[in-house]
């Protein structure tokens, strides 16, 4: 006797007799002409097999580690520009203007030209070109009032220009001395002792009256002794002052009062630089970045720029800059041969727009805004050579200034694109790039740009969409690139995949254009079957040569707690094949009635079941 004369189909380690002629056997995975979006939403079959996934804002900055909308990448490369809706160009490279190793801290504006101080003194960039104003001993500060540009000799009394080039010495006295900061507010000019925290004042425009010792009438000490004041900045018509644990808020009755207290974050990294933004002030408190609105602050610090362990973030923020809508600021990662970036805030999200150090060579200590020349400088400050270099800003527009790299490498990377179902393979056809401003031939002419599309599959090494040089967009509009792998009717299949894109030109006056990314998909999730079908629940029942002991009632006893399980079951289909399975629906028909057998109703009945396979991969 065979397992076949107990029964067509064995359900929980038990035959079952069937009525044979109402077995079914059903593909119940529904895939992409019906798949469901990440939005929520269903995709019919009217609009084809393969499936649109676009990507068309690449404003709001890095960090979207796995697509959600439409909105967001997860980082840039080289200098890329994604701050202005619908486009993706090439962001303005740095120009060196200053290399003789003069280091700098700080750039203001005063008579129609750019002044910087620093360890090396005080220094005048005018027609071009820098020169030596002030070299005598280290300067730690300068303030420009519109009459006078004042500048804070390290250890020495402070000293004023004026609009006719005329230096001397400001001050009442020569104790009118080492001052590490100045600001001006409600009609005072406060100057922060350096190493100290006593803050002097002075209303008089020339500075004439300012004093420096502890008998000044006009001192005001800000929290405790033993520790420095940083800086000071006015916000909402207040003036706060910085320290290492804190910050201050001074009256208009010349009073010290605690505004936010970090002394259980004290580190000499807090409040390194502040800006007033859109509203709002921001600084870092050690490797953070807050947004202050005056109660409450919220942490505006980027996400991390890489998905894969040891992950890389950055930090040491520093040299905050607002400039209309965005705050531009430099940051370090967190790898030993570190990258300093130049980032911008937008408001809602961080850009990198370029990599000023990516040698892990010195730091960028020093970057401040030229009202003058509608210039970005900033200053690399290293052990071997020191360099000034300027960014220019386009006039009457927030596009980048057309001065373009025309080497490099200047990418924009997508974010994981999963299409909403994190473990489900998808099939990729084919990408449709937008892109405008194209001019290409060969890659070699004088005035070509181009883009170029790679693949990453599942986390794995970027290759070119078909093949070295296939992956090229050589023309504006919509192009479609096909056959991934350069064979014909190629796809890629993956989990997950990423993009990236690469802008080049050969003009620096012109950027290639991204405007938008679609992706050709199909979901492919492994397959699950489902079976149906009718057993004869009889008492005694024959089947071929053998004969069921088992009553009606225990038969559909022993369907009830196949049904019950929580756990998947096994099941045997009329072809041998075993498979794990739920019982999803039973249906019981009574047939006949014969009285009673073994002291149980005997109904003789038809029970129609519905089996589900364990799917592999469904989400």
């Amino acid at each position: 006797m065979t397992d076949r004369d107990r029964g067509f189909v064995k359900i929980n380690g038990k035959w079952y007799r069937i009525d044979l002629n109402t077995y079914k056997c059903a593909d119940i995975v529904d895939f992409s002409p019906r798949a469901a979006t990440p939005g929520g939403s269903v995709i019919h079959s009217e609009l084809g097999l393969y499936q649109p996934l676009m990507l068309t804002d690449w404003r709001h900055g890095f960090g979207f580690h796995w697509y959600t909308d439409a909105m967001g990448y997860l980082r840039t490369e080289g200098n890329v520009d994604t701050r202005h809706e619908g486009i993706a160009m090439m962001f303005t490279k740095p120009v060196s203007s200053d290399t003789d190793n003069d280091a700098k801290e700080g750039f203001t504006t005063f008579n129609g030209a750019v002044w910087a101080w620093g360890a090396d003194g005080l220094r005048k960039y005018s027609g071009g070109a820098w020169s030596n104003v002030y070299s005598s001993v280290a300067v730690n500060f300068a303030l420009s009032t519109g009459s006078y540009l004042f500048y804070c000799p390290d250890g020495g009394r402070i000293r004023k220009v004026n609009t006719s080039a005329v230096h001397s010495d400001a001050g009442n006295d020569s104790n009118a001395a080492d001052y590490k900061w100045l600001i001006i507010h409600n009609g005072y000019i406060y100057a922060g002792k350096d190493g100290s925290n006593a803050i002097h004042y002075d209303s008089n425009d020339d500075l004439s009256a300012l004093e420096g010792t502890t008998s000044d009438p006009n001192v005001i000490y800000c929290g405790g002794g033993g520790m420095a004041t940083l800086g000071a900045f006015v916000y909402a018509g207040n003036l706060y002052v910085s320290r290492a644990d804190g910050l201050w808020m001074i009256g208009d009755d010349k009073v010290a009062r605690k505004a936010l207290d970090f002394t259980a974050e004290l580190s000499s990294a807090n409040f390194r630089s502040i800006a007033v933004h859109n509203g709002y002030v921001l600084f870092p408190i050690r490797d953070q970045i807050l947004q202050w609105n005056g109660l409450r602050y919220v942490d505006r610090t980027p996400n991390r720029l890489t998905d894969t362990f040891p992950y890389v973030t950055y930090g040491r923020f520093d040299n905050f800059v607002a400039v209309g809508n965005f705050l531009f600021c430099t940051a370090r990662t967190n790898e030993a041969g570190y990258t300093e970036s130049l980032l911008c805030f937008d408001g809602v999200g961080w850009h990198i727009l370029a990599n000023l150090i990516t040698d892990g060579g010195g730091s960028i200590s020093a970057m401040g805004y030229d009202t003058v020349n509608n210039y970005l400088w900033y200053h690399h400050d290293d052990d071997t050579a020191d360099v000034t270099y300027y960014i220019p800003f386009q006039g009457q527009s927030v596009f980048p200034y057309s001065s373009f790299s025309t080497t490099g490498t200047h990418s924009l990377i997508t974010s994981r694109l999963d299409m909403g179902f994190r473990y489900v393979t998808k099939s990729l056809r084919s990408v449709r790039v937008e892109a405008s401003n194209i001019n290409y031939s060969d890659g070699t002419g004088g005035s070509e740009r181009w883009l170029t599309v790679y693949y990453s599959i599942d986390g794995g090494s970027w290759a070119e969409w078909g093949g070295s040089g296939n992956g090229v967009i050589d023309e504006n509009g919509v192009v479609e690139l096909t056959n991934p792998l350069g064979t014909t009717d190629s796809t890629l299949e993956f989990d997950y995949a990423q993009l990236r894109i690469d802008f080049h030109t050969n003009t620096a006056a012109q950027s290639p254009i991204l405007e938008s990314v679609t992706l050709q998909f199909l979901m492919r999730p492994d397959e699950a079957y489902g079976h149906s079908f009718a057993i004869i629940a009889a008492t005694h029942g024959e089947h071929g040569n053998f004969e069921d002991t088992r009553t009606a009632k225990e038969i559909i006893a022993a369907l009830k707690t196949a049904r019950a399980s929580k756990a998947p079951i096994a099941f045997t289909d009329p072809f041998g094949t075993e498979s794990q399975v739920y019982i999803s629906a039973m249906n019981i028909q009574a047939q006949e009635y014969f009285g009673e057998t073994e002291g149980d109703v005997d109904i003789e009945s038809v029970v129609a079941v519905s089996l589900v396979e364990v799917g592999r991969g469904i989400s």
